[in-house]
């Protein structure tokens, strides 16, 4: 008996678990894009505040749509001293979409992504 909770106790101290995030270049708050007002927000503001956009649209009727991308990777190892190790990688992308005509926002969006 002694010896099982001796063991079991020394389990705990050879438990282990590692969590890194690593995150991408462009990266925004929510509290920015809770600025962003349609029919008020200007392309200059969105410009400076978000930097130039990784990709545009630009639509028939006038309007544009820039994309951005928010990327963060965790990779978590857990293990059980030469027992197991277990590696978990997740990904989380964010996508803004901000929606401009005559230089003016008239929408945006926000789409969360998780792998």
């Amino acid at each position: 008996m002694v010896l099982l909770l001796g063991m079991t106790a020394m389990t705990g101290c050879l438990f282990t678990v590692d969590s890194d995030r690593d995150t991408g270049d462009s990266q925004w708050s929510d509290h920015q894009v809770a600025r962003i007002e349609p029919g008020q927000t200007t392309e200059s503001w969105v410009r400076t505040t978000f930097g130039e956009p990784e990709r545009r649209t630009e639509y028939e009727d006038g309007s544009t749509v820039w994309h951005y991308e928010n990327t963060s990777r965790v990779d978590t190892e857990v293990g059980l001293f030469l027992l197991f190790h277990i590696d978990v990688e997740s990904r989380e992308e964010q996508h803004l979409a901000v929606e401009m005509k005559n230089g003016v926002v008239s929408d945006y969006w926000v789409e969360n992504r998780r792998h």
